[in-house]
C-alpha cells in the first residue's frame, strides 16, 4: 500500500515530515533502508544523504548531533558557535560571517568568527 505524504513546496514530498494518517506507517517502506534516516522523533524521517550535512532537515538537529547520528567536526569552511539560529545546528558557513545577520546565538558569528 502506498503512502500518502504531506505535500511541501512546489507539490515535492517534505523530508523529515510525517504520514498522514491513513497511511501504512511514517517511513516509506517502499525505499531500501540504507535512503532513509530517522529524526530524534521517531515518526519523522529525512533521506540518509541529508545526515551531517550542517543543515538541520529534521528540525530538532537530530540529524546533525548525538545521539541520533555521530558527525564529523566542522569542516575549514564552517564555524562553530554554541547554537545556531534556524537552519544550521552546530556550525554556520563562513560566508555567513560578519553579514550583519545573526546566525549564532551568541552573535560569534559576527563578532569573532574570522570571516570567509
Amino acid at each position: 500500500m502506498n503512502k500518502i505524504f504531506p505535500k511541501g513546496e512546489n507539490g515535492c514530498v517534505a523530508a523529515g515530515t510525517k504520514a498522514i494518517p491513513g497511511g501504512e506507517g511514517d517511513v516509506p517502506h517502499s525505499l531500501p533502508r540504507f535512503l532513509v534516516a530517522h529524526c530524534g522523533d521517531p515518526a519523522s524521517w529525512i533521506y540518509s544523504d541529508q545526515k551531517c550535512d550542517g543543515t538541520n532537515s529534521c528540525g530538532d538537529c537530530s540529524d546533525e548531533v548525538s545521539p541520533v547520528t555521530v558527525c564529523p567536526p566542522c569542516g575549514p569552511g564552517w564555524w562553530r558557535c554554541p547554537s545556531t539560529v534556524f537552519i544550521y545546528c552546530g556550525c554556520i558557513p563562513r560566508h555567513l560571517c560578519r553579514d550583519r545577520v545573526q546566525h549564532c546565538s551568541d552573535w560569534s558569528d559576527e563578532y569573532t568568527c574570522p570571516g570567509p
